[in-house]
C-alpha cells in the first residue's frame, strides 16, 4: 500500500499527530517547514528554502508515496496582506501569485511521476485581533487585517486552490466546514488551540478531523 508523504508548513503537525495515534489507513511520512508558503514555491532562494526541501524529498517520485501537500495559512494570514500593503497593489493579485506558485509546484509533481497527489485547503486563521501572546503573533503585527478578513480571504484561496484541483484531477481536501462556527463564521472555539499563543488548531480534534477526511478518500492501494 502506497503511503501518505505530507508536506508543508508547521500545520503538518496535525498530520504528524494523526499519524502518531494511529488515526490514519495508511502509513505516513511528514516533512514540514515552519512558516512555507505557496507563494514561496516559486523562489527556490526563499527565507525557508521551503520549495528546494519539498522537491528534494519528493522527487523523484516514489512509487510508495501520495503526496499531500499543506500549504496557506501563512499566505492568507500573513504574507498576502503584508506583500499587498508594501507593494500597493491589491489583496486579490496576491492570492493570485500564491495559488499560481502552488500550481506550479503541483505540475512539477505530477510531471516528475506521481499519478495523483492531494491537495489541502489552507486552515482558518486563529489568531486573535489584537493578540499579542505568542512568538507568530507577534511576527505578524504589521497585518492590520481582521480575523473575520483573513478568514474571508482564507475561504476565497481555498475556492481557488479547489479549481486548480479539479482542473488536473486531483483530490482537494478541505476541513474549513468542520471547524467553523456556524454562528460566528470563524473557527470555532473547540478547534482552537488549548495554547492561547499558540496559532496552530487543536492538536487532538484536527488531527482526528484531517484522518477523516483523509481515510475517505477513494485512492487506489
Amino acid at each position: 500500500m502506497r503511503g501518505w508523504y505530507f508536506i508543508g508548513d508547521s500545520h503538518v503537525q496535525s498530520f504528524e499527530i494523526a499519524a502518531t495515534i494511529r488515526l490514519l489507513d495508511r502509513p505516513a511520512r511528514c516533512l514540514l517547514v515552519p512558516g512555507a508558503t505557496s507563494v514561496g514555491l516559486r523562489n527556490p532562494e526563499s527565507r525557508t528554502h521551503a520549495v528546494a526541501l519539498f522537491k528534494e524529498a519528493l522527487l523523484p517520485a516514489h512509487p510508495d508515496a501520495i503526496p499531500v501537500i499543506q500549504l496557506g495559512e501563512v499566505d492568507c494570514g500573513f504574507v498576502i496582506w503584508w506583500r499587498a500593503q508594501r507593494h500597493g497593489d491589491g489583496v486579490e493579485r496576491q492570492l493570485e501569485e500564491s495559488v499560481a506558485a502552488c500550481a506550479a509546484f503541483l505540475d512539477d509533481l505530477l510531471a516528475g511521476g506521481y499519478p495523483t497527489l492531494v491537495l489541502t485547503g489552507a486552515v482558518l486563521p486563529t489568531i486573535r485581533d489584537g493578540e499579542a501572546r505568542g512568538k507568530v503573533a507577534r511576527a505578524r503585527h504589521e497585518v492590520t487585517a481582521t480575523l473575520r478578513q483573513r478568514t474571508e480571504l482564507t475561504h476565497r484561496y481555498n475556492a481557488r486552490l479547489r479549481r486548480e484541483a479539479d482542473a488536473r484531477g486531483l483530490p482537494f481536501v478541505d476541513i474549513t466546514p468542520r471547524i467553523t462556527d456556524p454562528e460566528t463564521g470563524l473557527v470555532a472555539e473547540t478547534f482552537r488551540s488549548p495554547n492561547p499563543g499558540d496559532h496552530h488548531l487543536h492538536p487532538i480534534r484536527a488531527a482526528e478531523v484531517w484522518a477523516e477526511a483523509l481515510n475517505a478518500l477513494d485512492l487506489p492501494p
